[in-house]
């Protein structure tokens, strides 16, 4: 047992925490009375957790966060916590607020409660901890800001009120800041208030307080076995009926395991569920839930569901809404299932914290594997001893701290018993990033004790002691095929056991020699990190799970950018983030790192994610399309496939091969008219949110030359004219007298030059562990010089030299640009050539040209890889074709501003609008990207609300690119998407409408 704080602390410093809490159990549909106490309460906001400054009352909304209605300010740190680390204390100037609202037993619960029926209180979300008084008298403290408690509030409630009338006072005491804040130090905005819903149940006498099930599946028989046992508030069993109608079942829910003979299995793929009630023989209550009969194991180093080995193609997911923050509209919770179903993704971790109810029943309706998490982290002890602040702070994190066994283990507990009866969940996860000691080893064994039919997980068990599963955040691609091969390299164990010793264990050499880490299955609990443009790779790690067993599948870092809805100086409408509510300590923009924005508007790093999680591998040739079938469970009749060979302009049908799981198969494809197949599969009808004729997976096979053959060549050569100003035409073009292009035909050209630089994406900012935004800037490749070498008529070419030179550096680039023209083009032959001396491991942002032309060419149609973007390690399912749309919507609003946008593999476009219009061809194939706004304003603004026009279209031609990578928590680019700084050519045509 642990030593409890002396009761002289305060209530929000106490440990163990919490009060008079009733032992968590299952949320459960029931037909007993519930009285909701969601609306509108009453608030007064202090800075004084005893409750001596607060204010005057004002109506405030329940459920909610106070930061988000007008208390206080949201803070957002990642890993430092907002307060001194002092266990188990928090600073006197702690943010408070005091809920208040009358309550009263309904009359027609009068009847059930003379029977000895008993009346709960309910809270499903408070952070961090709040008291709880019903008329002055203290009912208890919450403990576990992400946990439902509940309160047993009969005999307080019992009678009249103070002023004689049936209703009771119910005071709220919240705190920002309690013991509760140093296990639950989660990568998101720190909020407080009563966030979730308020509840007042009756619990009938007689009644079914708490239900237990487990629907196994015998993979070999096709059988069913059902075990359900219903109890009471003490844990005794209550007598009751388990029926289930879909197998003509009715049996006692006595704990009893029921052979229920054959069954339809629940999965991701196929979720099959099976309404069932349990009622109390007594007839005092009924609950209703949907129940998925299926199994999960570990098989050695593999991970197997209803006997088949399964890959996670998952997301890690907080909850935010833009306007209300953790809160939450209620339709969030559907939404999210549903994108999540639309773009292949089959898993979800619930990071960090148990999850809304709502979100688990969609799960194990739509079907998504869950892996469901406690409410437990406490990154900010990592912060000492990674800081060299406090190299021993390592024996004081509340995993191997017992003065913090008993609570933790009890909200391990409690999360359990709440979620236990969902198919949906096949993991159960203690926590994250808190390390490892004798307090997680408990609460593990906590989790088991609670529900053995699921493995339990701990990412930070890094020698996986204690886990079913071996887990790490972030490893490379290289690092991840040596875990497959189970042979890791000197400098990855190196890694690994500097992993170990920053979390204050076994600082051996050979501290991960005997590990049982490599002996079980294995999963990226996080990777790809989707922080803005990004996360690159998503292809090579994909690849590893299809050639290596035991590696099965991760989770993208993450669901959603927690952006705010806010305002900044000027006015402009932005999604805040750190920094933007006047908070000193915070983690800045790190918070938006998400697979769909703020708005939840899919990026395309969710359309990458999507190709590259499809349940079919499609790989198209020259005349031949392959498959593979990833499914789990089912062959592919669900599926139709077409093919295009016109630009996807029309499409033919394809007869799919029967490929049962796991098998390939070939289509046989027309041949193409002009380079390019494409090749799509669709569902056939609507399963769930996902509607008939809906994209699975699409891909593409090139033939570059042919594409090239088909770009017409320039008519008769038009010779170069210099006019007396030194100025120079040459066809539509007009050059000044320093070779630099200024018109063609009608359109005003106000920039044309070879572009090094790109605006840096998230992956590359000074936060990450690949920082070039720095670098780059540091020698000044965001301002180059462009300095004429010489310009001259070379029979009918115009030929440009020039020196692009970077302030207080020899470094540079020299340029070579040959223009052509006829009478209405003219062509561009540029060779760049990077200082033969240029740093060594310093790549360049891009190797390109950008034009400035008039503003309102805002339609723009292209031959190339689309809809969304691509960039060297992104862009899966992007495929080539005919493509229309228009300026706004080429854009990707990123929260921070960079580099977004381009098309790959463009060979024509016409842009059109009020001011002219510019074909532009490329028979090799270049980047497109057509923006508002310069690189420069994308470099320099902080928010994409603060973004401004500058009356031009500016056009940027990218011969190539620099990868985007992962490293806002991850990888670099892999070696084959760095943009080396070496000689490259390119050439392009401008042809200006008459």
């Amino acid at each position: 047992m642990t030593t409890p704080t002396p009761q002289t602390a305060p209530w929000w410093e106490e440990l163990p925490a919490g009060r008079n809490r009733l032992r968590g159990r299952a949320h459960l549909h029931t037909d007993a009375p519930e009285l909701s106490l969601d609306g509108t309460w009453d608030f007064r906001y202090g800075t004084r957790a005893d409750g001596s400054d607060l204010g005057e009352p004002a109506p405030i909304t329940v459920p909610g966060l106070w930061q988000l209605q007008g208390y206080g300010a949201p803070q957002y740190t990642n890993v430092v916590y907002p307060i001194p680390v002092d266990v188990p204390h928090v600073p006197d100037e702690n943010p408070t607020g005091h809920y208040s609202r009358q309550v009263a037993v309904p009359a027609d619960w009068a009847d059930a409660l003379a029977a000895g029926g008993r009346v709960l209180l309910r809270f499903q979300g408070v952070d961090s901890a709040a008291r709880v008084l019903i008329g002055g008298t203290e009912v208890g403290v919450t403990s576990g800001s992400r946990l439902t408690q509940e309160f047993d509030v009969t005999d307080v409630l019992a009678g009249a009120g103070e002023d004689g009338a049936a209703e009771h006072r119910l005071d709220v005491q919240v705190v920002q800041w309690s013991v509760n804040t140093y296990v639950e130090d989660q990568d998101m905005w720190w909020m407080s208030g009563i966030f979730r819903s308020v509840d007042l149940l009756l619990r009938p006498a007689g009644g079914i307080h708490d239900l237990v099930t487990h629907a196994d599946y015998d993979p070999a028989t096709g059988e069913g076995t059902l075990t359900a046992l219903a109890t009471d508030a003490d844990g005794a069993p209550v007598p009751a009926t388990v029926r289930i109608p879909g197998l003509d079942l009715e049996v006692p829910a006595d704990g009893t395991p029921v052979p229920v003979g054959p069954v339809d299995p629940w999965s991701a793929e196929v979720p099959s569920l099976y309404e069932a009630t349990v009622t109390a023989d007594s007839g005092a209550e009924t609950v209703r839930l949907k129940l998925g009969f299926r199994r999960v194991v570990v098989d050695g180093d593999v991970l197997r569901v209803n006997g088949e080995r399964v890959v996670f193609r998952g997301v890690n997911r907080h909850e935010v809404d833009q306007h209300v923050g953790r809160t939450q509209h209620p339709g969030n919770q559907d939404l999210d299932v549903a994108l999540m179903k639309r773009h292949n993704l089959n898993a979800v971790r619930t990071s960090h914290y148990p999850p809304h109810q709502r979100f688990l029943e969609v799960c194990d309706e739509q079907g998504l594997y869950v892996i469901c998490e406690g409410d437990f982290e406490a990154h900010g002890f990592h912060a000492d001893s990674t800081w060299g602040e406090d190299p021993t702070g390592a024996a004081r994190r509340p995993a191997d701290d017992p003065r913090f066994l008993e609570t933790l283990v009890e909200r391990s507990d409690r999360f359990v018993r709440r979620d236990r009866n969902h198919a949906s969940i096949v993991l159960w996860s203690i926590g994250n990033e808190a390390a490892t000691g004798s307090v997680t080893t408990a609460m593990i064994q906590a989790v088991r004790d609670a529900d053995a039919t699921r493995p339990v997980l701990y990412e930070q068990d890094y020698r996986t002691d204690d886990a079913d599963l071996f887990s790490l955040m972030y490893p490379s691609v290289q690092e991840s095929r040596e875990i497959g091969e189970k042979s890791l390299s000197p400098e990855f164990r190196e890694r690994l056991v500097g992993m170990l010793r920053a979390l204050g264990l076994d600082a051996s050499d050979d501290g991960f020699d005997d590990a049982p880490a490599l002996t079980k299955p294995f999963l990226w609990i996080e990777f790809a990190h989707a922080m803005g443009n990004g996360a690159g790779s998503l292809k090579e790690y994909m690849a590893l799970t299809d050639e290596f067993d035991s590696l099965q599948g991760g989770f993208i870092w993450e669901w959603i950018d927690h952006g705010l809805v806010t305002t900044d100086a000027a006015g402009n409408r932005i999604w805040g983030y750190g920094g933007d509510f006047g908070e000193r300590l915070h983690d800045g923009n790190f918070v938006a790192d998400g697979l769909v924005l703020p708005d939840r508007t899919p990026s395309p790093a969710l359309l990458d994610a999507k190709h590259h999680y499809s349940p079919v591998k499609l790989e198209v040739g020259a005349g031949t399309a392959t498959l593979t079938n990833r499914h789990a469970f089912r062959d592919l009749s669900h599926l139709r496939a077409e093919v295009s060979v016109d630009g996807q302009l029309k499409w033919q049908e394809l007869e799919l091969p029967a490929l049962a799981p796991g098998e390939s198969g070939t289509l046989a494809l027309p041949a193409a008219e002009a380079g390019v197949t494409v090749v799509r599969l669709l569902t056939r009808e609507a399963e769930g949110p996902v509607p008939a004729d809906h994209l699975i997976v699409a891909a593409d096979h090139v033939d570059d030359a042919a594409r090239a053959a088909a770009v017409p060549a320039l008519g008769a050569a038009a010779a170069p004219v210099r006019a007396e100003d030194g100025s120079w035409t040459l066809g539509p073009a007009r050059f000044d007298d320093l070779g630099r292009l200024v018109a063609l035909g009608g359109l005003e050209v106000e920039h044309s030059d070879v572009d090094l630089y790109r605006a840096p994406v998230d992956n590359e900012r000074a936060r990450t562990h690949y920082p070039l935004e720095a670098r780059w800037k540091r020698i000044g490749l965001d301002v180059p010089r462009r300095r004429l070498v010489s310009l001259t008529a070379e029979g009918d070419a115009l030929v440009v030299r020039t020196r692009l030179g970077l302030d207080g550096s020899s470094l540079g680039a020299d340029v070579t640009t040959t223009w052509r023209g006829d009478a209405s083009a003219v062509e561009a032959a540029v060779t760049v050539t990077p200082a033969a001396h240029w740093p060594a491991g310093l790549p360049l942002p891009r190797v390109g040209w950008t034009l400035a032309l008039p503003g309102g060419l805002d339609e723009v149609a292209y031959d190339g890889a689309g809809p969304h973007e691509s960039y060297p390690d992104t862009g899966g399912g992007a495929t080539v074709g005919l493509w229309t749309s228009t300026l706004e919507d080429l854009q990707v609003r990123y929260v921070f501003p960079q580099e977004n946008g381009n098309r790959a593999r463009v060979v024509a476009a016409d842009l059109r609008g009020e001011a002219g219009s510019l074909a532009l061809h490329a028979p090799e194939g270049l980047g497109l990207a057509v923006r508002p706004w310069s690189t420069a304003e994308l470099d320099r603004k902080d928010h994409d609300g603060a973004l401004e026009a500058d009356g031009r279209t500016w056009v940027t031609l990218s011969a190539a690119l620099q990868g985007v990578g992962s490293a806002a928590c991850g990888p670099a680019p892999l070696p084959e998407y760095v943009l080396d700084a070496s000689e490259r050519s390119f050439g392009f045509r401008l042809t200006p409408g008459a």
